[in-house]
């Protein structure tokens, strides 16, 4: 089975094309500065060429705060590339798997998200990704699935993970929001769900993420929990509560953006990973616990 990925330079690409050869799928990932999913004839060309079974768009424009004074941009990744890669599939009858975000919510309800809930994006980065899923219902159709994810990290690219074992180390202080609250996904088992989705004819819109709720503030406390003896008695940060009000940063990020995650669980005969096993298992896979 042929899976054509656009956006394997990125933290689940890599997870991707780590495990696709050990389940023997033939992955193809072109490089991203070989490759413009804005150049429409170029990602045409490259997938009626290469006539893949599936191709899983995991590229986009992923700068949330940066997005409000580069909306074009943003607009033109998100939305308009997968607007390319979607009638590249249709032309050759692949099928199209493309990550998105609970960033197309604006989680007000405090209830788990489900599939269906209205979506009220807060940010340009929210309504780019939300008119980058519209165009691949509108293009693929039946042959298109939408899978949402929240809170990624994983080993390669920059991430909340990576950032607070950086800053432990190098702050006195650091003030974590604590009234926005997250399921944090581990981008290796996001991969290994996705290379699932593969073989099973499932299509509209699926939530995946890692089982579990939690603010930013108390992911952050678990992180600096179980990495503490990788700092060998060297002093940690402080890690304070703050409220997003008070960091005021320029994008809006969804309040409550928990998925239900039941029809993943029904597609796939099993529920997530609990997101506390997965930190720890990452974190186990980074040597820092």
């Amino acid at each position: 089975m042929k899976i054509l990925l656009f956006g394997g330079s990125g933290q689940l690409g890599f997870e991707l094309k780590k495990r696709a050869s050990d389940l023997d799928f033939e992955l193809v990932s072109p490089v991203t500065k070989e490759l413009d999913i804005t150049d429409r004839d170029q990602v045409i060309k490259l997938i009626t060429t290469l006539k893949p079974t599936t191709v899983i768009n995991s590229a986009a424009y992923t700068a949330v705060d940066r997005a409000e004074e580069e909306q074009e941009r943003a607009f033109a990744i998100n939305a308009d590339g997968v607007r390319n890669i979607a009638e590249g599939c249709k032309k050759s009858d692949a099928r199209l798997i493309h990550i998105s975000t609970d960033y197309v919510f604006d989680g007000l309800s405090g209830q788990a998200l489900a599939e269906g809930d209205p979506t009220r994006p807060l940010s340009v980065y929210g309504r780019s990704k939300l008119a980058g899923e519209d165009y691949v219902r509108e293009v693929c159709g039946d042959r298109g699935l939408v899978v949402r994810t929240q809170a990624l990290y994983g080993q390669k690219g920059v991430n909340f993970v990576h950032t607070m074992l950086k800053l432990f180390g190098e702050r006195d202080v650091l003030k974590i929001v604590n009234d926005q609250y997250v399921s944090p996904t581990w981008a290796g088992w996001l991969a290994e769900v996705l290379l699932d989705l593969v073989r099973l004819p499932v299509s509209g819109t699926l939530h995946a993420s890692c089982d579990g709720v939690v603010s930013w503030f108390d992911f952050a406390v678990e992180i600096q929990r179980l990495s503490a003896e990788s700092f060998e008695g060297r002093p940690m940060a402080v890690l304070e509560p703050t409220t997003a009000a008070d960091l005021n940063r320029p994008a809006k990020r969804p309040t409550f953006s928990a998925f239900d995650t039941s029809r993943l669980t029904a597609v796939l005969g099993r529920a997530p990973m609990g997101w506390r096993t997965a930190l720890e298992t990452f974190l186990s896979e980074i040597g820092v616990r």
